[in-house]
């Protein structure tokens, strides 16, 4: 079932226009000096910088980055920074010993809302463009923001599960407190139950900690607390392995509908299966392909006033769009971007 179709144009169109544009002065990297000598461009530098490197959906994100590098000119580089576990101080520093490098530009998913908003501050004071992707943090002096329009990912999800349960029923939650983009996501969810499925109750909302197998433990509690439910929404890309074995152990496999989101290889090996049903697909590459566009634009201020004075023009939001992926559609996605 595929949905936010036009924000998925609209984003596509977006990628066409900013490529266009974007990608012109890319093409004219060499120029006459004084004196007739050719001129050299100056290396420019930017970072992507995630709350958990090694997970598949960043390496998509930065395929994305990478590959509109690539497009704007050899004078671009790219690199990869993050913790290799899900902890918002770890990542704020990392953005704080970017901008001691004087990096070019930041394109940052925010593990926590409220955490990176000094870090993001900070390299916006010492004229660093910081582009915003996946996980907001609304709160800082970020640029603008790339990815989900993660209410319209929740509702969704929400449509999705009530299709499924015919409109009645106790559905489960599995997420965590902090980020921005789950708690958007819940509202969405609970806004389409509402009006899609009025008989469905949200039973219970657990707290995986962004991990796959407290989320397997919780989910299990979960369960045997509340025998009614019937539907899993996993908010988030951990879970969706954890409720798939907490289904599978207590054997309720077929009883159970299990939604997951985004399609890691466990998610895509698990609907392949049947033991999830489906996934809500993000789209991390164009979310990657667009921050670093945004970021570049940003570090290129021209003659025409810009809304934030010492910047290039960005949009202050780019929706990438999200699809409901079952098995017909997942296979796609199988083969991960190398690092």
């Amino acid at each position: 079932m595929k949905v936010g179709g036009r924000f998925a144009r609209a984003s596509l169109w977006a990628g066409i226009l900013a490529a266009c544009v974007l990608g012109a002065p890319a093409c004219n990297r060499t120029g006459t000096a004084t004196g007739g000598g050719v001129a050299t461009v100056r290396q420019e530098r930017y970072a992507a910088v995630v709350f958990l490197s090694g997970s598949e959906f960043f390496n998509w994100a930065y395929a994305g980055m990478r590959d509109a590098a690539r497009m704007l000119g050899p004078q671009v580089q790219v690199e990869l920074q993050g913790p290799a576990e899900w902890d918002a101080s770890l990542e704020a520093r990392t953005v704080e010993q970017l901008v001691a490098r004087k990096i070019d530009g930041l394109a940052v998913t925010a593990a926590e809302a409220n955490a990176l908003v000094p870090a993001i501050d900070k390299a916006i004071a010492a004229g660093i463009p910081v582009i915003t992707f996946d996980s907001d943090a609304p709160g800082s002096q970020r640029l603008a923001f790339v990815g989900t329009n993660n209410y319209n990912a929740g509702w969704a999800a929400g449509k999705a599960m009530a299709e499924w349960l015919g409109g009645t029923g106790q559905v489960g939650v599995s997420t965590f407190p902090g980020p921005d983009h789950l708690r958007k996501r819940l509202d969405g969810f609970t806004g389409a139950l509402a009006q899609f499925g009025p008989g469905i109750k949200v039973a219970a909302v657990v707290n995986d900690e962004g991990d796959v197998a407290k989320a397997e433990t919780q989910i299990t509690a979960m369960l045997q607390a509340n025998p009614g439910v019937t539907g899993i929404f996993c908010a988030h890309g951990n879970p969706g392995p954890g409720a798939a074995a907490a289904v599978r152990n207590l054997g309720l496999k077929g009883k159970v509908q299990i939604l997951a989101f985004d399609f890691g290889t466990p998610v895509i090996e698990l609907i392949e299966s049947g033991e999830i049903k489906g996934t809500v697909g993000q789209n991390p590459y164009l979310m990657g392909y667009m921050s670093m566009l945004l970021a570049y634009s940003a570090r290129h201020p021209n003659d025409v006033p810009s809304g934030r004075p010492g910047f290039g023009h960005v949009p202050a939001t780019i929706d990438t769009g999200v699809s409901v992926l079952y098995r017909g559609d997942i296979a796609r996605y199988r083969t991960v971007p190398k690092v």
